[in-house]
């Protein structure tokens, strides 16, 4: 009965609802993984590595994140301005990031050291705009309570990019065209699936858009693009980090192991994670808005995703051992880095969904502050550990080390913080 009473609730239902979609979108990745590792080489995932990554650090970048901001309003007219002003930013920077690689793509290349993406460099600006147009369509649902339609997207994306992929490996382009131009097909189906489903919700808003509203709001929340969206380009370069370094220091053959151990080891969390983030910011605000006990809803969110990290991190361990098994004889040193890479992971579970707070609580400022220093310490980690050890295995110990502090410093900060700040957007 108390089961029962349990899945009824709203929160409970919201999670849930994500969970399907993440899910089988994550069991359909993680099954066509065994496939892929036999028909791609180390060095082929190691390009889709560098590209992926390249993606992720310029994603907040294509709606200056104001998409977040679709959340936070009371009313539906301001939500909607917002909504269009965020499509307008994606267009503009789209378009920009096209010409920049345009002029400028032999010294981005060499710069930025990914010169292995030379064939792939202007399919960049594309990746931008799709993953820019998928953010904005899955708050925008969010705020409507539509997680159907967010779980729907993340199914048609995997499956999309996954048959895609495969049916790449096993054609004549396998090696000049790799597996990058199948993660952008899954992509855009996701964003014409998010775009369909939407049209309803959306139908009659060209009334209620006018271009002072949209800069008045842009205005309003001028911290989002200011603050939030440096912290989480700062929070995915430190992320990301290790591939761009990995190719440099230990070539890209190593970093596409990398590559395979972080989707092994994250794949399980991002069905989690995705999901109770979505809900999380969505419960959260509203609990903030209505000047409720933040700190409770912290805390019975920390306890669960407890629970499930011990789930989900103890059997990877054990499966870490009999990678070759899983993925043939030319990934086994993938089990070592996942290993490593573990206890980072499982204090990130506990505190990423949080992170809605920090924009919640208007705490991007210091947020900054230290993830600035925690992309410092990344990099001195995999400098140190090359430059002294020339052991990836001690680079990935270090990096793993700061990630475990960092995540252990935010959970207390957001935890004491949601306890006495003022609202910080009236």
């Amino acid at each position: 009965m108390q089961l029962f009473s349990f899945l009824k609730k709203e929160f409970v239902k919201n999670v849930l609802t994500l969970l399907t979609g993440s899910t089988f979108s994550q069991v359909v990745i993680f099954s066509y993984i065994f496939i892929i590792t036999r028909i791609f080489s180390t060095e082929i995932f190691g390009v889709y590595m560098l590209f992926s990554s390249a993606m992720l650090i310029l994603k907040p970048l294509s709606t200056l994140q104001y998409e977040f901001a679709l959340v936070l309003p009371k009313e539906r007219e301001d939500a909607l301005n917002l909504l269009s002003f965020s499509f307008f930013t994606l267009i503009i920077i789209s378009f920009f990031s096209l010409i920049l690689i345009y002029f400028f793509k032999d010294t981005i290349l060499v710069f930025f050291y990914i010169s292995d993406l030379k064939n792939f460099i202007y399919l960049l600006p594309l990746s931008i705009f799709l993953t820019g147009c998928i953010s904005i369509l899955d708050y925008w649902n969010n705020r409507i309570n539509c997680f159907k339609n967010i779980s729907g997207g993340q199914i048609v994306k995997a499956v999309g990019m996954s048959s895609s992929q495969i049916a790449t490996g096993f054609s004549k382009y396998n090696s000049s065209f790799g597996l990058i131009p199948g993660m952008l097909l899954g992509l855009f189906f996701q964003t014409l699936f998010l775009s369909r489903t939407s049209y309803k919700s959306l139908q009659g808003f060209r009334k209620e858009i006018s271009y002072k509203r949209m800069l008045t709001l842009a205005k309003k929340y001028k911290d989002i693009p200011i603050f939030n969206s440096i912290i989480n380009i700062t929070n995915n370069l430190s992320n990301e980090l290790p591939v761009f370094l990995i190719t440099k220091y230990f070539g890209l053959s190593a970093a596409g192991i990398f590559g395979l151990a972080i989707k092994f080891t994250k794949a399980p969390v991002g069905i989690i994670q995705t999901s109770v983030n979505q809900v999380f910011f969505n419960r959260a605000s509203k609990v903030y808005n209505d000047k409720g006990n933040l700190p409770e809803l912290i805390l019975k969110t920390s306890k669960n995703l407890l629970l499930i990290g011990c789930a989900i991190f103890i059997p990877l361990f054990i499966l870490s051992f009999h990678i070759d098994f899983f993925f043939g004889e030319n990934w086994t040193d993938v089990g070592i880095y996942a290993r490593i890479l573990i206890p980072w992971l499982f204090f990130a579970l506990l505190s990423n969904p949080l992170t809605p707070l920090i924009l919640i609580l208007n705490k991007q400022k210091t947020i900054l502050f230290f993830d600035v220093i925690t992309l410092f310490l990344r990099f001195l980690a995999f400098y140190l550990g090359f430059h002294f050890f020339d052991n990836i295995l001690i680079s990935l110990a270090l990096f793993s080390g700061v990630g475990i502090f960092f995540n252990i410093f935010l959970f207390l900060f957001l935890l004491k913080t949601s306890s006495k700040t003022k609202r910080a957007y009236p």
